[in-house]
């Protein structure tokens, strides 16, 4: 795919020091990062593709075999998704919602207060940029934390049983009854019935097995219900609002959108008032580096940076902040209103942002991945996105891509581990110092006729570091900013 636009244009950081995890607690969490000033959207392609990660402007790369909690990139084949148990019971949950009113667990009167915001107009500096860097919020698709184990089952009371098994146990023994009280002929008569009556048994089921995997659901399926029902208690819809640059509708919505954050960062993650001011969420989920891109014939929206509004009666509830890419959409972040945590939004909305690669796909056929951020083995909440299957990691050194089910082993034994067997050349052969681009005094150049012209440059190491990190395609693609 072309990369339309102009010259992507960063800044790089280096790693600087570790700093606090928001996983596990510790001060071992070690990255290297990078002010975006500007990316395509196949320049952060490229990125994510070597686990690199975008919060706004600023990119951030693990240092895998240093951090506490090493981030391992995981993305899933969207036109091959499989539904589980727990996904189809969420968007049954979600339909029984909007179609009869109420569901188990509904609060029974979601609250009006408005809490104030702070707002702020200062500019964005590089102390931002470290502040974004050193605050690691914990990813909004996660599941619920699983309940403390208790002191377990009673040892002097009998283990439960299931009540079928029960029922069936008894109509055994009035069947042993009944046996004992016929003669020979008319036990053997009863005994060949029954096995009759069995393999009939068994040949209908099968019938019916077939019959249901023939007829399963698709995640289509679920989530047309609502419309096709004649008459539903609640109206939800989905808008995709361009977030760089900003489009109208974004800019109608911003005030609503934030109020939504704002309470989902003071209700979920216990947030101080003052923290998610609206200035700290345009820095951390408006501001983009990804440049706006449309191809002729290809998806009516384009690529870029956009926000999906999951608007119920006309009220904002729930906000997806997406990147959509040329082989992706990428999941940035999630909030909803905590008044609504009771329709598993967090997983809803995975869902929903699932089937929008299945629907983009069918105008864009390399579009088939959805990018789900950081799989963290060692983190019990962030091990749930191994549930949604096709999915895989990335080898934090070949940067090739492997079955999650081939990788987890190796993980129970050691939370940093590679993945692939073979070495792999890095694609385009050997990088190449001196053929990576800079940008100096407002000229594009090679680091080699940069350091021609500045004979006092002693930056090769940091460049090469970087080179290393985001790969030769976007070394030799992107402008690395470099001071006179």
């Amino acid at each position: 795919m072309a990369t339309d636009g102009e010259p992507g244009i960063v800044e790089y950081y280096g790693s600087g020091g570790a700093h606090r995890c928001g996983y596990c607690g510790n001060n071992g969490n070690c990255s290297h990062g990078m002010w975006s000033h500007s990316l395509t959207v196949q320049d952060y392609q490229d990125l994510i593709d070597r686990g690199w990660r975008r919060s706004g402007k600023y990119c951030y790369k693990p240092t895998m075999n240093k951090t506490c909690c090493p981030h391992y990139t995981i993305k899933m084949e969207a036109l091959n998704f499989k539904l589980n148990k727990s996904h189809k019971k969420i968007l049954k949950q979600m339909n029984k919602y909007l179609i009869h009113g109420s569901v188990k667990g509904e609060a029974s009167k979601p609250s009006e207060d408005k809490p104030k915001s702070d707002v702020s107009g200062a500019e964005k500096t590089a102390e931002d940029s470290s502040n974004i860097k050193n605050t690691d919020v914990m990813d909004s698709h996660a599941a619920k934390a699983p309940p403390k184990p208790g002191s377990g089952a009673d040892p002097n009371k009998p283990p439960m049983r299931k009540a079928k098994d029960i029922r069936l146990e008894k109509k055994k023994s009035r069947e042993l009854i009944k046996l004992q009280s016929m003669t020979k002929e008319e036990a053997m008569a009863a005994q060949e019935l029954a096995k009759g009556l069995d393999r009939e048994a068994s040949t209908m089921s099968s019938v019916s097995v077939c019959s249901t995997k023939n007829e399963a659901k698709t995640l289509a399926d679920y989530l047309s219900e609502p419309d096709k029902a004649e008459k539903c208690a609640h109206k939800l819809e989905i808008r995709l609002v361009r977030s760089n640059p900003r489009s109208k509708e974004f800019d109608e919505s911003f005030k609503e959108s934030h109020q939504v954050y704002h309470k989902y960062q003071m209700g979920i993650h216990h947030d101080p008032s003052h923290k998610p001011s609206e200035s700290q969420y345009t820095r951390f989920l408006c501001d983009s580096p990804l440049q706006e891109m449309t191809k002729k014939g290809g998806i009516p929206m384009g690529y870029g940076s956009f926000h999906q509004h999951y608007v119920l009666d006309g009220k904002i509830i729930a906000v997806g902040v997406i990147d959509i890419l040329p082989y992706c959409v990428s999941s940035v972040y999630l909030y909803y209103h905590p008044d609504y945590d009771f329709l598993s939004l967090g997983t809803y909305t995975a869902l929903r942002e699932i089937a929008f690669v299945q629907e983009l796909n069918k105008k864009a056929p390399d579009l088939i991945y959805y990018y789900m951020g950081y799989y963290i083995h060692s983190c019990p909440k962030m091990k749930y996105k191994g549930q949604y299957f096709p999915s895989f990691l990335l080898c934090p050194e070949t940067y090739t891509w492997l079955p999650i089910a081939e990788c987890t082993p190796k993980l129970d034994v050691n939370k940093y581990s590679r993945f692939a067997a073979e070495e792999v050349e890095d694609e385009g052969g050997k990088l190449e110092i001196n053929n990576v681009l800079v940008l100096f005094c407002r000229q594009i150049m090679t680091y080699e006729i940069y350091k021609a012209l500045n004979a006092r440059a002693r930056d090769a190491k940091e460049v090469l570091e970087y080179a290393l990190l985001v790969g030769k395609k976007c070394a030799q693609r992107m402008l690395l900013f470099r001071k006179s």
